[in-house]
Parts: C-alpha cells; structure tokens; sequence
C-alpha cells in the first residue's frame, strides 16, 4: 500500500554535510582513478595500448583495497606511498560505508556534525595529496623512461595554481 509521505527538508547543518560528503567522495574517486592509471601504466610499455586500455577497465571495477594490494604486491609505487595508501583505506572506507550511519542517536548535536566536518574534510586533503604524490611518481617514472614530461608538469601547474 503507497502512502504519500513527506520527508522533511534537510537543515544547513545537513546540507553542508551532504556538500562536504560529495566533495570527499569525488576526491576519493579521482584518487582511485589516480590508482588505477598508475598501475596500468606501470605494468604495460606504451606500444601496449591496446591492452592498457583493456586492463584499465578490469582494474577500475576493483575496490581501493584490492588495488593498494596489487600495487603492494608488484612493488609498482615507493614503499612510503603505499603505506600512506593503506593507511587511507581505512578513511575511505569509513567514508563510504559508516559516515552517515556511524553515532546516529548524536546526529543532531552541534559537536557532532563539527567532528563529523573535520573528519570529512581531513580525508578530502588526504585524498588530493595522495592524487598529487601518486602523479609525481608517475612523472619522474616518465621521465626514468626517457619521457619529457615538460609540459605535463606545466599543465599541472598551471592546473594547481588555479
């Protein structure tokens, strides 16, 4: 039987909430992505494009866990990243599966929603400097290979002086 409720509508409080949420989500996701690439190009040479392509679409339906833990075991980023990696997953999956959920008979106070911000907002910077760590490397992978990466690192700039 359909009945015709009416949900309240959300506070400012819960609107910025649902800001911070979005935002931090859309920096875990660029993170992942970021992740992804890397191991991609890491583990195919670039006459393989074909077949990065092919693999890139495998690896972007793995899970954050499960590409820390490819990346680990194939020794494919520095030893310092991967542990802030693995670090991080417990964060985002915090993020994703509790934030919402987590301490919900506190939801309404003040110094809830406050912690809750700060945590948010801890792992969106979090997010975009493991994005900038993984990209570095990538770059002076490049350039090991030979690769000029002069413009790349212009766009970037140019990009995070915006």
């Amino acid at each position: 039987m359909a009945q015709n409720h009416r949900f309240k509508k959300a506070s400012q409080k819960e609107i910025s909430l649902y800001t911070l949420l979005g935002e931090s989500l859309c920096a875990v996701q660029i993170l992942e992505d970021a992740l992804s690439h890397s191991i991609i190009i890491k583990k195919t040479e670039p006459e393989q494009k074909k077949e990065a392509e092919q693999l890139l679409k495998k690896h972007q339906f793995y899970t954050f866990g499960k590409a820390i833990n490819i990346a680990i075991k194939e020794s494919l980023l520095p030893k310092p990243l991967e542990i802030e990696l693995s670090k991080f997953l417990d964060e985002r999956n915090w993020l994703i599966h509790d934030s919402i959920t987590d301490n919900k008979e506190k939801v309404r106070s003040d110094d809830y929603f406050s912690k809750l911000f700060e945590r948010i907002k801890a792992i969106t910077l979090k997010a975009h400097k493991l994005q900038i760590s993984i990209e570095q490397h990538l770059i002076e992978y490049a350039e090991k290979k030979g690769r000029d990466m002069s413009m790349v690192k212009s766009a970037i700039n140019r990009y995070y002086d915006s």
